[in-house]
């Protein structure tokens, strides 16, 4: 598995789980980005559950953030990036959608959840080291 991924699995198996999605992820980049865990997840904590109202899935929230801290700011990547993980979920991005379906297939809220986020973080560190390398 990659570096990314394992520590945002590390986060969400705490007990009591203490973060959503979105400050998963932001947590997972935190050190990268030149800032401490604690304030990543306070930047997060208002995009977990779809931005707290059933939006925007809290997993492509966090990941335009980091891409962004990155320094990818191209339309066509972060569109890229919004693109497939809604092609990998029937057209989906609405964190309401994306939980409804997963429950109408007999889904584990927790499990969803940790499959978007490690979808997300394969897909922030497939994007970022495709622009590095250009």
């Amino acid at each position: 598995m990659n570096k990314h991924i394992d520590k945002a699995m590390e986060l969400r198996n705490k007990t009591p789980m203490m973060d959503n999605c979105s400050q998963t992820i932001m947590r997972t980049y935190a050190k990268e980005l030149g800032i401490d865990e604690e304030f990543a997840a306070s930047m997060g904590c208002n995009f977990g559950g779809g931005m707290k109202c059933g939006s925007t899935c809290g997993v492509i929230t966090a990941g335009l953030i980091v891409l962004g801290a990155k320094g990818i700011d191209s339309p066509s990547v972060t569109n890229e990036f919004q693109k497939r993980i809604a092609q990998n979920h029937d057209g989906m991005t609405n964190c309401a959608d994306l939980l409804r379906a997963n429950a109408q297939k007999g889904g584990v809220k927790k499990i969803h959840c940790d499959d978007m986020i490690k979808e997300s973080i394969a897909l922030i560190d497939e994007l970022v080291a495709r622009e590095e390398n250009k």
